[in-house]
C-alpha cells in the first residue's frame, strides 16, 4: 500500500480545493478503523481510500476554489471523470489485475452523487465523510474553507453515515471537537 501512496501523493498535492494529502490520510485512517469492524475488502478499499480524490489534480483551480455552487458541483463531477485514468495508471504500476482496478474505480466513482447499496461503496463514503472530523483534518479543513472551528463544527455535526461503526466513531470525534472549541 505504501507504493500506492507514493504514486498517489503527487496527484493529491496538485489539488487546490483543500489539503488533499491531509484529507486522504484521514480517509485512510477512517477506512482502517471501519475495516476493523465492518466486512469490507481491504485489498480494494485501502487503495480506494488513497485514490478517491486523485482526480482533483486535473480540475482547474478556478473551479476547485470557487464559491459558486454550480462551479463546486462541476469540480466534484470532473474529479470523478478524471480519476479512472489516474487510478488505472497507478494500480497497473503496482500490479493489480484489471478486475481489481475496475472495482476500485467503481467504488471511487460512487463516492459522490450516489446512494449505493453495496457495502464497499458505503464504506468509502463513510470514511470520506468521517475524516473531516478527525482533529488534524478538522482544523485544516476549517482553515481551507475559511471558517472558524465553531462554524465548521456546526456544518459537520449533521453528517450522515451508512454504517453503525462510522456513526460510533463520528460521535466520539464530534464530542472531542466540541470539548476543544466550546
Amino acid at each position: 500500500m505504501n507504493q500506492i501512496w507514493i504514486l498517489a501523493k503527487p496527484y493529491l498535492e496538485k489539488a487546490t480545493k483543500k489539503d488533499m494529502v491531509v484529507h486522504t490520510k484521514g480517509v485512510l485512517l477512517a477506512m482502517t478503523m471501519l475495516l476493523k469492524k465492518e466486512n469490507g475488502d481491504k485489498v480494494i478499499l485501502i487503495p480506494s481510500a488513497i485514490l478517491h480524490d486523485v482526480g482533483f489534480s486535473k480540475v482547474p483551480k478556478k473551479l476547485q476554489t470557487s464559491i459558486d455552487e454550480e462551479d463546486r458541483k462541476k469540480s466534484l463531477k470532473l474529479h470523478l471523470e478524471y480519476a479512472p485514468k489516474i487510478i488505472e495508471e497507478i494500480m497497473t504500476k503496482v500490479g493489480y489485475s484489471k478486475d481489481d482496478i475496475n472495482k476500485i474505480i467503481e467504488i471511487v466513482i460512487a463516492h459522490k452523487f450516489q446512494d449505493p447499496q453495496e457495502l464497499d461503496k458505503q464504506l468509502l463514503i463513510d470514511a470520506d465523510t468521517l475524516a473531516d472530523l478527525f482533529k488534524e483534518q478538522f482544523y485544516v479543513n476549517a482553515k481551507d474553507y475559511n471558517k472558524i472551528p465553531q462554524e465548521f463544527y456546526n456544518i459537520r455535526k449533521d453528517n450522515k453515515f451508512y454504517t453503525k461503526t462510522a456513526k460510533i466513531i463520528f460521535n466520539t470525534e464530534l464530542k472531542n471537537r466540541a470539548k476543544e472549541i466550546f
